[in-house]
């Protein structure tokens, strides 16, 4: 019997408010370097903007997310891991969260 327990890895905020993606990144990941593109050119056409933020700069992320980049993350929400469609992310930044309507933020 394992004593190890599974845990879910937290999913980080943008420090950006304005930033409805967080893209999570490492240097070398060729599925980021392909993916990156399709995110903000997704964001940029419904106006919003991408915090992309590197995994190695922080233990907490690096143990949370290390076989998982890319990680897009939309309104705190994972969205996708490893590839990303440009419809269905489409799709996910068209529905705006409540409070970015009241906001009026992107």
């Amino acid at each position: 019997m394992s004593s190890s327990t599974s845990r879910a890895p937290r999913v980080p905020r943008p420090s950006d408010p304005d930033a409805r993606v967080l893209f999570l990144t490492r240097e070398g990941c060729h599925l980021c370097e392909e993916a990156l593109p399709v995110v903000r050119a997704e964001a940029d056409r419904v106006g919003s903007t991408v915090e992309v933020r590197d995994i190695d700069e922080d233990p907490a992320l690096q143990t949370d997310w290390d076989h998982d980049v890319p990680v897009i993350i939309v309104d705190g929400k994972v969205h996708a891991r490893y590839r990303v469609e440009a419809a269905a992310l489409r799709a996910a930044l068209s529905r705006r969260p409540w409070w970015r309507r009241l906001t009026g933020r992107a």
